[in-house]
């Protein structure tokens, strides 16, 4: 489905990191990364941690939030985002999508909060940006999960520039990958003090083992932000290979049948799986994998999934009929035009043809 763009600057950042012997969760590389993602956002502050999911948990824990309240989240999206918020004692309210581009409805969103409400959890989907004005209106906490959306922006700024805070995934299939990994970034200096100090334990490295709170093992190791730093670096880059996929794949399956995922004009979204919707889907994705094309059904709604749907006060039409006509094609950063031709064709012949 992606294949991480790794190169010679990557493995020598591994290397070197190795040779310095600074393999843990501290060390040079983690700083740079960090700081490198500050540049990119436009943020005060980013703390790089070992995963989207530690970022969504430790985020929500430095915000105070826990038992007893609510946080909006979408119902399509994957099921990160509730589950993070079930982690930390809160409750996931399941909310509608825009059928304009996908991610939480705002007007939607509003007729869901009660005075439990603490925060909206809005998650930039497929690289598209959140309608964050819209959101502000609200007049709730709201956190951004940029992690599909590395270099998405809007008229009013970048991906991962978002909310009280944001957050972003560095996970494999990611534009930027470190392998696994994650970051919360903010603008608040007392949040990030809190964030920093949850994911180090509770404790400072001033302060010796006297934990100020109740912390965890949230750290990112400098080996990981080894490859991230050089994956920065390389930002532009990568982000640009994937939307010249996409627009291979729009020329490729413009009159056959298959619409591309929608976008609104206020918003430049990023690729991260190229995604479109067919009526046929199912029949779609099984003729592509027949043919030896990694096509994959999206996520079904978590309002759709027995383990979720008690946490949705109101049918989620949207998301569910996106979830059942919607599919990702192969996607990554360095593919080529004739790789595209091949997914396209496995497509649109009939099983086990040449």
């Amino acid at each position: 489905m992606s294949q991480p763009s790794l190169g010679g600057k990557e493995s020598a950042n591994v290397r070197d990191a190795m040779a310095s012997g600074w393999i843990s969760g501290t060390g040079p590389y983690v700083d740079a990364f960090e700081r490198s993602l500050e540049q990119r956002t436009g943020r005060a502050s980013a703390t790089a941690v070992s995963s989207g999911t530690t970022a969504l948990e430790i985020v929500l824990s430095a915000l105070g939030i826990g038992p007893g309240d609510e946080v909006v989240v979408p119902a399509l999206t994957f099921a990160a985002p509730a589950a993070a918020v079930l982690t930390v004692g809160a409750v996931p309210v399941l909310c509608d999508v825009d059928p304009g581009n996908w991610t939480i409805d705002p007007g939607a969103a509003r007729a869901l909060l009660t005075p439990r409400t603490k925060a909206v959890l809005a998650v930039d989907l497929m690289g598209h940006p959140c309608d964050y004005e819209r959101l502000a209106e609200l007049d709730v906490l709201v956190i951004e999960d940029a992690a599909q959306a590395h270099g998405a922006r809007t008229a009013q700024g970048v991906a991962g520039g978002f909310g009280v805070a944001s957050v972003f995934s560095f996970h494999a299939n990611k534009v930027i990958t470190s392998g696994e990994g994650g970051a919360v970034l903010t603008d608040d200096p007392e949040l990030a003090d809190r964030v920093r100090l949850i994911a180090h334990h509770g404790m400072t490295a001033s302060d010796g083992y006297r934990h100020r709170v109740v912390g965890r093992n949230g750290r990112m190791t400098n080996l990981t932000a080894a490859v991230g730093t050089a994956q920065t670096e390389r930002w532009d880059e990568l982000v640009r290979g994937r939307l010249t996929v996409a627009r291979h794949y729009d020329a490729r399956l413009t009159g056959h049948g298959f619409v591309p995922r929608p976008h609104e004009p206020w918003a430049s979204p990023s690729c991260w799986l190229y995604c479109v919707t067919s009526p046929e889907r199912d029949a779609a994705v099984e003729r592509a994998r027949r043919n030896g094309a990694d096509a994959r059904a999206v996520w079904p709604a978590l309002s759709d999934l027995p383990l979720y749907r008690r946490y949705a006060p109101r049918p989620c039409i949207h998301a569910s009929a996106i979830s059942r006509t919607a599919m990702w094609l192969p996607t990554w950063s360095h593919m080529g035009p004739e790789d595209v031709a091949a997914v396209t064709e496995s497509l649109l012949r009939a099983p086990g043809l040449s």
